[in-house]
């Protein structure tokens, strides 16, 4: 896992790689109405609008945090799109821009979610002692291995594209 230290020295050389990734980007579709039947129920059930609900408020936050560091991630990897930690900025500003996002999406945020508690784990989300910290960079295979399931990097893209309203730029 890339930490925000590392990252000043490790940008330029993913940059340099970056327009070769950019020639080779995989097209993945997140229109299920074109997909098999199959498929199409696999996806819908695998992230549900009220995914969040099944799990604990702690659970719940640290998943919002994992799924923003995974779309910026994938934004940078698949669009090359750099913000937040990718830019050297501090990720908080870009952060609360995306929980502002959760919060006009109907049925995405579980229904204990409110200002207050968005305020209460706030904190928890740049704790550098925590697996999910905002000032740390995340990886699919980091995800994997957190979580132990290899469905969990799919689980986050999709809460994603719920909460940005879009799939990644690119893709």
């Amino acid at each position: 896992m890339r930490q925000k230290a590392d990252w000043k020295a490790h940008k330029p050389f993913c940059a340099s790689s970056q327009q070769s990734n950019a020639q080779n980007k995989p097209q993945a579709t997140t229109n299920f109405d074109a997909m098999p039947k199959i498929a199409r129920d696999f996806f819908k059930n695998i992230c549900p609008d009220n995914y969040l609900q099944q799990f604990s408020e702690e659970d719940a936050f640290r998943q919002l945090i994992d799924c923003y560091r995974m779309r910026v991630e994938d934004d940078y990897v698949f669009a090359g799109d750099t913000r937040g930690l990718y830019n050297g900025d501090d990720p908080l500003e870009d952060f609360q821009e995306f929980l502002d996002m959760a919060e006009t999406r109907s049925g995405i945020l579980p229904s204990w979610w409110s200002k207050g508690k968005r305020r209460e784990f706030y904190e928890s989300g740049i704790d550098t002692a925590e697996w999910s910290d905002l000032n740390a960079a995340v990886e699919k295979q980091d995800i994997i291995e957190h979580y132990g399931d290899p469905t969990m990097p799919m689980k986050l893209r999709l809460l994603a594209e719920k909460i940005y309203g879009k799939k990644i730029e690119g893709t």
